[in-house]
């Protein structure tokens, strides 16, 4: 955990600027735009990051993103850091996974705006395959699409999905609810690029962690609502409706301070609603999945570490009884001892597995319940 404290360490001080650079009339440069936090963490002032400067517990993390291994971190690797924290975009690949980087599906000349597509060199099913439509995380502020890399790969690997990683627009640079019109519209151009690249557009799952397991949960629990739908991109033809939905550890209501929130996602949460949400609470409820449950929700899979000091398990349990009170079909994974992602291992990949089968291939396949034993990061 103190590796997690010392990451949202800098997410705070990331947010602390967010006011200012969404202010500015014209987007700076990302090293302009971060320079000023990069040297914020210049505790001794000598003009140079070292990793000595950073706590203790997260030297882990942040020594991944120094990329000539000289000990400090330039304001490149902090840009790098930035939209890709702790490098998993570096993953490499498996052997039977190919990607396509950086399409774009909403008009715009904006990176952020992009989809990366993983893709099976070989099938091992015949026809179009499900698409897992995957989130990322990052408190809404920082990531990118290539941290899906490690969360998809295993599936894609099998030969029986493919994986779409759909980029956003972050808090400094457009409020809620950019950040879902941007989802939905990448899940539409899935489906207008389903015959090009081998989607079965009648099998889409979203998937995401933290941030992107709430706008995961946000679109499984807004299908057909059309006052969240946006008007991005050119296939507004399409649905962006989901099949199933993958919540790893997501924020769930965003109505209150004080309902299920901590330090850290509270100053998150004021930057991506523009303000506290109590002085916008049609936004603040239009944003969370827990307020939103219908009995038409596809089924969803929930993971939540019952150590997480940034967004409390209690958010899950919250959004498991709702859903189960509404009748939608969901697992609720528990990781007993897990704090805030630190448990991927190959027992939750099996567990994902299991539910993306019994979903889009056999109804009869069982997906275990019981709760998983945290035995250490990467576990």
């Amino acid at each position: 955990m103190k590796r997690t404290r010392g990451l949202w360490t800098i997410v705070l001080i990331l947010l602390g600027w967010a006011a200012a650079v969404h202010a500015e009339a014209e987007a700076p440069s990302e090293a302009e735009r971060l320079r000023p936090q990069w040297r914020q963490l210049d505790a001794n002032g000598d003009g140079r990051v070292a990793l000595t400067e950073f706590p203790q517990g997260s030297r882990g993390i942040y020594s991944r993103n120094d990329l000539d291994g000289n000990g400090e971190l330039s304001l490149e690797e902090f840009v790098d850091f930035n939209n890709d924290p702790g490098g998993a975009g570096r993953t490499p690949l498996p052997e039977n996974v190919r990607v396509i980087e950086g399409l774009p599906y909403a008009g715009t000349d904006d990176d952020r705006q992009r989809v990366d597509v993983y893709l099976p060199m070989r099938k091992s099913v015949e026809g179009p395959l499900p698409v897992i439509a995957y989130i990322h995380g990052g408190a809404w502020s920082l990531g990118s699409r290539a941290m899906a890399r490690p969360q998809v790969s295993p599936h894609v690997a099998s030969g029986r999905y493919a994986a779409v990683s759909i980029g956003y627009r972050l808090s400094w640079q457009d409020t809620w609810p950019a950040q879902i019109h941007d989802v939905k519209a990448g899940i539409r151009w899935i489906r207008a690029f389903s015959d090009a690249y081998g989607f079965d557009a009648s099998r889409i799952c979203a998937m995401g962690s933290s941030a992107g397991g709430h706008l995961t949960a946000a679109v499984g629990t807004t299908n057909g609502v059309r006052a969240v739908e946006g008007a991005l991109g050119s296939h507004l033809d399409q649905s962006s409706d989901v099949q199933c939905a993958i919540d790893f550890f997501g924020p769930t209501d965003l109505t209150s301070f004080e309902h299920r929130q901590t330090p850290v996602t509270s100053r998150a949460l004021v930057a991506l609603l523009g303000g506290r949400p109590e002085d916008r609470p049609a936004r603040a409820r239009e944003a969370s999945p827990l307020h939103n449950v219908d009995p038409d929700d596809p089924p969803f899979l929930i993971v939540h570490g019952t150590r997480d000091e940034l967004v409390p398990y209690a958010a899950s349990v919250d959004l498991d009884a709702a859903l189960r009170r509404a009748g939608v079909p969901v697992v609720f994974q528990t990781v007993e001892g897990g704090g805030h992602g630190d448990f991927f291992s190959p027992e939750i990949v099996r567990r994902v597995r299991a539910f993306l089968e019994r979903t889009f291939y056999d109804a009869t396949v069982e997906v275990p319940d019981t709760p998983i034993a945290f035995a250490g990061a990467g576990s």
